[in-house]
């Protein structure tokens, strides 16, 4: 303990020379220790490499044997049904499969939903004059008239 052997100004002093020494010697770098009658030699830096020995070099590679890559989307395209129509009007670019809602969203016809799965019939209109829930129906392959209730 500093405070018996000198005052408490020297102390805090001794605290402070102590603490730039620490910061001092991680500040300076290695080679100013060094003395200077030791000749400093400078090696060419290494090469890296990330391959780890070789381990990963053919680890992003396509693999022949599966053959020629394919399209990830849909083989031929999506199928289109130009026979649709809502309430006497032609819409055009509708998917087989799509959602007879959809359809009568991109038609602007509004139809009341409740449930969102086919339950309330409140969605309820004509498909081809079947009644049909829009909902839960499907554009089908072939001609399609979709009356609103």
């Amino acid at each position: 303990n500093c405070i018996n052997y000198l005052n408490m100004t020297n102390c805090s002093f001794i605290r402070q020379a102590a603490l730039v020494a620490v910061a001092f010697a991680f500040i300076t770098p290695a080679h100013s220790f060094v003395p200077s009658n030791v000749p400093r030699t400078h090696s060419p830096p290494q090469q890296t490499s990330t391959s780890i020995n070789n381990f990963f070099k053919n680890a992003f590679a396509n693999d022949e044997d599966l053959g020629k890559a394919q399209n990830a989307g849909l083989s031929n395209g999506p199928r289109y049904n130009d026979n649709v129509t809502v309430n006497g009007k032609k819409i055009s670019k509708i998917v087989v499969d799509q959602n007879i809602s959809q359809v009568c969203n991109a038609a602007r016809v509004k139809v009341p939903y409740n449930c969102q799965n086919g339950e309330c019939g409140t969605c309820e209109l004509k498909i081809n004059g079947k009644k049909a829930r829009a909902c839960v129906s499907k554009v089908p392959a072939g001609k399609c008239a979709i009356q609103t209730l």
